[in-house]
């Protein structure tokens, strides 16, 4: 009844079409989408939905954020926005994120003496932003960066990032 007060339609017109024709699902359907999601997204279990499986490990979850003193966050000397920042102790560390039609992808290269001496390439999900590869990228070159037991340099083209980086109150998982 509601679907032809909406629509004005006559009282013959099949229910079927004024659900095609309003863009609105049947009840009984929405009813299960709207429990799949409550499972997956607020219990974190998996779920089923007629044919599909969908698992909480498949999506990214909020975290929790950090959990240090503002005041202790000052990263004004650790991040720079500003160009021609070479340090010749430091190791540079390229890195990059980007998507195209034919998916989604993160890299990074270490240089030394304007040769690559480590690089690493990940292939991300085409769900995935460029965001997501750009932090990634980032995350993996400190990591990598975490053996050479010397000052190194991130270099990254990715503003977004940055600013994810520098907010204390990031809840992002990468982050």
């Amino acid at each position: 009844m509601f679907l032809l007060y909406i629509t004005g339609a006559y009282r013959t017109t099949p229910t079927s079409f004024l659900q095609v024709v309003t863009d609105l699902q049947p009840l009984h359907l929405q009813i299960q989408q709207e429990a799949t999601y409550a499972c997956l997204a607020r219990a974190r279990s998996s779920s089923n939905f007629f044919t599909l499986t969908f698992s909480p490990a498949d999506y990214e979850s909020k975290s929790s954020g950090i959990h240090i003193h503002s005041h202790n966050f000052l990263l004004q000397n650790q991040i720079s926005f500003a160009e021609n920042h070479r340090d010749s102790v430091a190791k540079a560390i390229y890195t990059d994120g980007s998507k195209t039609n034919e998916g989604t992808g993160s890299a990074y290269c270490i240089l030394e003496n304007y040769g690559i001496i480590a690089s690493w390439q990940g292939k991300l999900d085409h769900s995935n932003s460029v965001f997501q590869a750009g932090i990634l990228a980032i995350k993996m070159a400190i990591e990598a960066a975490s053996s050479l037991h010397r000052p190194i340099k991130i270099w990254t083209d990715s503003l977004s990032s940055l600013m994810a980086i520098l907010n204390p109150k990031s809840h992002h998982s990468m982050v």
